[in-house]
C-alpha cells in the first residue's frame, strides 16, 4: 500500500485505532456529498434510481471546486 501511494503522490495517513473521532473530516464530506445528491435529484424531478450517476457527478463537481487549502489550485489539478 506504501508503494501504491507513494507512486501516485498519495499522502496516506492513517488514525488511530479504536478513536472514531478522527473519522470526522470524512463524515462530514460524504454528509455533504449525499446532500448535494439528494439536491440534484429532487431538483431535477428524477427517480432515485439514478443516485449512483448522481453521485459520480458530485465528486466530479467536488473535485473541479476550489478550496482554501489549496491556495487557488482545483483539487483535479493539484
Amino acid at each position: 500500500m506504501h508503494t501504491l501511494c507513494h507512486c501516485n503522490g498519495i499522502i496516506h495517513e492513517t488514525t488511530i485505532l479504536y478513536n472514531p473521532e478522527q473519522n470526522g473530516i470524512a463524515e462530514w464530506a460524504i454528509a455533504i456529498f449525499f446532500e448535494m445528491v439528494r439536491s440534484m435529484l429532487y431538483t431535477a424531478g428524477v427517480s432515485l434510481q439514478y443516485w449512483g450517476e448522481a453521485f459520480i457527478y458530485v465528486v466530479y463537481i467536488q473535485s473541479l471546486s476550489a478550496i482554501t487549502g489549496l491556495r487557488g489550485v482545483v483539487p483535479y489539478k493539484a
